[in-house]
């Protein structure tokens, strides 16, 4: 869920430091700082991630090719009913502990235990690891599954130390030990985060990484984030916000990437109002994506679909209906002749912008609806949405650099992550198609099926596509993206 972030004021080009360090502004203070309480998202937890541990495999988002990093290679060789992960050689821990086969089991171990309360941990249920030696893992997901490396490039793809974690999670979150290019040196709750260069990093030979510090500070204002970058007081904040973008491409640098997922609002199917389809599509016909930007000049790209135009699985013949206010009122109207009013709340996290208001000012415009916001903080919002499913609309935004494993866990009717109680066949069998095949032109009409079935049954409507991102100062160089935006931290300088 897209947040701001801010930074503190400041006039030297790089946070106050020397040229050796960056200041990174970031939208809240850790929860905790080891890969199972951590979102791995780049306006959120993920550029700790990416600073304290460095990804196993990642996405390349400019082909959509799953790569390794920490890992040498993960193959499989049986249309994905097992795989076989091989570990680079010589690599260790910031504490000298050898990064092997056992560090990676254990991890995963940890993220299927309910124990753990692991915000991946539908990513690791049921999947069985053997350690074959110091740097081969087999593994067996609990399907056959030729995409499950793009299930490990996003959500299993950061390895905590044994020995941090044999101390138990509050002692690993709170001095966190990983194989990446920082290390923790010092953390003041609440305001700052200080890491600093890994001696023991295990492409040192290659020099990097460039940095010797990186600080990471906390204050939520989108609109001082970006001041304090522009007057020198820090180097790089990520925004998911389209105006803020644009801006940084103009005054500063910025290195947007489109992604599917969109700002959105998702129905409750198993709660009225919305359990009723008329009731949804009545919404989707009562708003104008278009307008959104024209009336708040927030620089949304109007979205036609939970797909980006951009995406390689958009299919332009699958689109939302087109607004229509007369047949969205003929709706409402019908409804409540019924006794099914759409009276509802809006579930949304505070901090979003002003899109909320604006949706419950067009929505209340009409005959027979009623809409109410309820904004909560973000942690009090995924409480209320996620775990008591407490909610009948909701909004939200998503970034996903490919479908799988991400539309699979949110949208097939078997997932624990289907938050929405979507039951749809159609969808199922197109999520299925789309996991069982790595053929391009199998996976996207599997992903065109599905936009049929998100269009048709409506169980959310997006109104403006997804952008995410870096903005940073001209003295930033080495900024490479993974995954869903997130930098490469050891490649960064500051000049």
């Amino acid at each position: 869920m897209a947040l701001a972030a801010t930074g503190c004021s400041g006039s030297s080009k790089s946070g106050g430091a020397h040229p050796g360090s960056l200041t990174l502004l970031t939208v809240q203070d850790s929860r905790s700082l080891d890969p199972f309480r951590s979102a791995y998202v780049a306006v959120t937890d993920e550029p700790r991630m990416a600073a304290l541990y460095d990804p196993l495999m990642y996405i390349d988002p400019t082909d959509g090719k799953v790569k390794p990093h920490l890992a040498q290679n993960l193959a499989t060789s049986d249309g994905g009913a097992t795989w076989t992960l091989k570990l680079r050689s010589g690599v260790r821990f910031s504490d000298g502990t050898p990064f092997d086969a056992a560090a990676v089991k254990m991890n995963y171990d940890l993220h299927a235990k309910r124990e753990t309360q692991s915000i991946h941990v539908q990513y690791a249920l049921g999947l069985q690891t053997t350690v074959q030696d110091p740097q081969t893992l087999l593994i067996r997901p609990p399907k056959a599954n030729p995409n499950f490396d793009r299930l490990v490039a996003t959500h299993l793809t950061y390895i905590e130390a044994p020995s941090a974690l044999g101390k138990g999670l509050d002692v690993a979150g709170a001095r966190p030990i990983g194989a990446g290019p920082f290390r923790l040196e010092s953390w003041t709750r609440g305001s700052q985060q200080v890491f600093v260069k890994n001696e023991n990093y295990w492409q040192k030979d290659k020099g990097l990484p460039k940095l010797e510090k990186v600080t990471m500070k906390t204050v939520p204002d989108p609109q001082q984030q970006f001041t304090t970058v522009k007057a020198g007081g820090a180097d790089m904040f990520y925004s998911s916000a389209p105006d803020l973008l644009a801006k940084g491409r103009s005054e500063l640098q910025a290195d947007e990437q489109k992604s599917l997922g969109g700002q959105t609002i998702q129905f409750n199917m198993n709660r009225p109002p919305f359990d009723d389809p008329r009731a949804r599509r009545a919404i989707a016909l009562a708003i104008d994506p278009a307008d959104i930007p024209k009336t708040l000049g927030n620089g949304f790209v109007p979205a036609a679909s939970y797909f980006n135009a951009s995406s390689p699985f958009f299919d332009p013949a699958q689109t939302q209906p087109a607004p229509d206010k007369a047949e969205a009122q003929k709706i409402f109207d019908e409804l409540a002749a019924e006794g099914k009013r759409v009276d509802f709340t809006f579930l949304v996290p505070k901090a979003t912008s002003q899109v909320p208001e604006y949706l419950q000012s067009r929505l209340n415009t009409f005959r027979n609806v009623s809409v109410k916001v309820d904004s909560l903080e973000i942690g009090a919002y995924v409480v209320k949405y996620a775990i008591q499913r407490d909610y009948q609309a909701i909004l939200t935004q998503g970034w996903s650099v490919d479908p799988e494993p991400e539309l699979y866990q949110a949208f097939a009717s078997s997932s624990v992550s289907n938050l929405i109680g979507w039951k749809s066949p159609a969808a199922d069998a197109a999520l299925d198609a789309g996991r069982n095949s790595t053929d391009p032109a199998v996976r996207k009409q599997a992903y065109s099926d599905l936009q049929k079935a998100l269009v048709t049954e409506l169980p959310l409507f997006a109104y403006a596509e997804s952008s995410i991102g870096p903005i940073f100062g001209k003295q930033v160089t080495g900024v490479v993206r993974y995954n869903s935006g997130t930098v490469f931290m050891d490649r960064l300088e500051v000049n």
